[in-house]
């Protein structure tokens, strides 16, 4: 039996879900970017990714039992949704030097699943 469309509610852990799919699309799209922004973007784009998706992964797994494991989640989410600002700062300058390597539609894709993330994580506070 399922759930009427009109009835479905958000997942509680989509910020997850969403957490990963910014890795794989900022993975993807900073493959096909030219060698020459590797080492000044790519890198620290991707990496920054996988903090916020490490992040996310441990904020999933704490619990709010204890006032320390409260503060830790609280900490954790602050820290998220900074590295969620630098990306959203870093797209600015990534648009200058692409020059046509991502297409207006990818990074309003992109910048939608970030403002999204964090919507999600601010909705966690």
């Amino acid at each position: 039996m399922s759930v009427p469309t009109w009835k479905r509610q958000q997942s509680k852990m989509e910020y997850v879900i969403n957490a990963k799919n910014i890795v794989k699309y900022i993975t993807e799209r900073c493959l096909k970017l030219p060698k020459r922004l590797t080492f000044f973007m790519s890198t620290k784009l991707v990496d920054a990714s996988h903090k916020l998706y490490i992040r996310v992964l441990h904020i999933q797994s704490l619990y709010s039992k204890t006032e320390e494991h409260s503060k830790k989640r609280l900490e954790l989410i602050e820290e998220s949704i900074a590295l969620l600002n630098y990306l959203c700062s870093m797209l600015d300058i990534l648009y200058i030097y692409t020059e046509g390597k991502m297409t207006d539609k990818q990074f309003e894709t992109l910048s939608n699943m970030l403002e999204k993330e964090i919507v999600l994580l601010k909705g966690l506070k």
